[in-house]
């Protein structure tokens, strides 16, 4: 996670998937992070479906919110 996009680099970051499953990349969960209301995985899952599937990124989606919202 040390080779995060920071929100005004974002355009020259390769966008990482995040979450295998579901396929959600790290600039979409970025936007919603920056942009929503997240304080939990309960609200990351409901605003991009992220951490719906085998919840093998929880771990890693709690350090994007952390670090994001």
């Amino acid at each position: 996670m040390d080779t995060l996009c920071t929100p005004d680099q974002c355009d020259t970051c390769t966008d990482r998937v995040v979450c295998r499953c579901l396929q959600i990349t790290e600039s979409e969960l970025i936007q919603v992070l920056t942009t929503r209301e997240v304080r939990s995985i309960k609200d990351v899952r409901r605003l991009t479906s992220a951490g719906d599937g085998c919840t093998a990124c929880h771990e890693l989606l709690k350090q994007y919110i952390e670090k994001y919202a």
